[in-house]
């Protein structure tokens, strides 16, 4: 009886190489984002290549499946195996996309966005094109596209209100020097890297620190200003966050400015006990306490409080008249 040799699958190898270099092309991708060795724009490009071997790991995986199936032979651990490892490699720039398309936010948001906090950047933003034109052709798809014309016929203001509503300046019962060192502190305790300050000159000045946040999934960096001014209450808090980068993680620019607030209020409560804490409204920025002060009516004029002059042998000094004030 004549013996037919067993079918052999091409795709099966194929499939599983295809999806081994994938695989290592997107977990090297991403650690070497992670730990800054790599920049925005070839981390992109590196990921849109490890999808596209891994769309062709998952084909061959499919097509060597199918194969086997109606013919037989060898090769289906390699094709699973090979479909596997390109799911794998596929998560990642999936991942990545997804976060642009179903959560858009704003790359600079601040407590106060009419008067936002100057912002120093560590490290000066180089050229993303190949970043910037994969934004572009995602906010033109999808329902990005419907609300991109919508949010823009809104101020700067409008549209963080809608979005964060939670984030607004705030006050505290405290002088800024000691607001200004809760703040460092909390930057500390939070481990994000201190850039500049301008520390407090006198009790009442108002002074300023900048931070850069690095995230901890993809070590995308954000950079932040706090900035403390005083009030008729105290001092006021304002905080801004700025992505140095379009793209996205878990963690957006809200949450770096409630995070930094949030530690500011443990800092307070674990020096001062129960501090009071008053977020300010919209409202209160733009109708601001006025200092007054309470000045009597005189009908006189008051003369210095130190003697200019004293008793001599030519004359008399002031005091021999026992003047306190010249009549008005």
């Amino acid at each position: 009886m004549k013996r037919y040799p067993d079918h052999k699958s091409r795709a099966a190898p194929a499939s599983r190489s295809f999806g081994a270099v994938a695989f290592a092309l997107a977990l090297i991708t991403v650690l070497g984002m992670r730990f800054g060795l790599v920049t925005p724009d070839i981390f992109v490009l590196s990921l849109a290549a490890a999808a596209v071997l891994a769309l062709l790991a998952i084909i061959c995986a499919l097509t060597a499946f199918l194969r086997i199936w109606s013919l037989g032979g060898s090769g289906i651990g390699s094709s699973i195996l090979g479909g596997f490892l390109g799911l794998l490699a596929l998560t990642a720039p999936v991942a990545v996309l997804g976060m642009l398309i179903v959560k858009p936010e704003l790359t600079d948001v601040s407590t106060d966005p009419d008067d936002p906090p100057f912002l120093i950047e560590f490290a000066p933003k180089t050229e993303q094109a190949v970043l910037v034109w994969a934004m572009a052709i995602v906010q033109e798809t999808g329902w990005v596209s419907i609300k991109m014309p919508v949010e823009q016929t809104r101020s700067l203001a409008e549209m963080q209100f809608g979005l964060y509503p939670d984030i607004v300046p705030r006050r505290y019962r405290i002088s800024p020097g000691e607001l200004h060192a809760a703040s460092k502190k909390a930057v500390e305790t939070l481990r994000w890297r201190i850039i500049d300050e301008l520390p407090p000159d006198l009790l009442d000045a108002p002074t300023a620190l900048w931070a850069e946040e690095t995230t901890q999934l993809l070590g995308l960096k954000h950079d932040v200003a706090l900035r403390v001014r005083p009030d008729p209450v105290g001092a006021l808090l304002d905080v801004r966050a700025r992505s140095q980068s379009p793209l996205r993680e878990l963690s957006s620019n809200a949450d770096v400015i409630r995070s930094v607030l949030s530690e500011v209020d443990k800092v307070l409560l674990e020096t001062y006990g129960n501090l009071e804490r008053l977020a300010v409204e919209e409202a209160d920025l733009e109708d601001e306490i006025p200092l007054e002060t309470y000045e009597p009516e005189r009908k006189t004029v008051p003369l210095p409080g130190f003697k200019p002059f004293f008793e001599t042998e030519e004359g008399l000094s002031a005091d021999a008249f026992e003047l306190d004030d010249l009549e008005g």
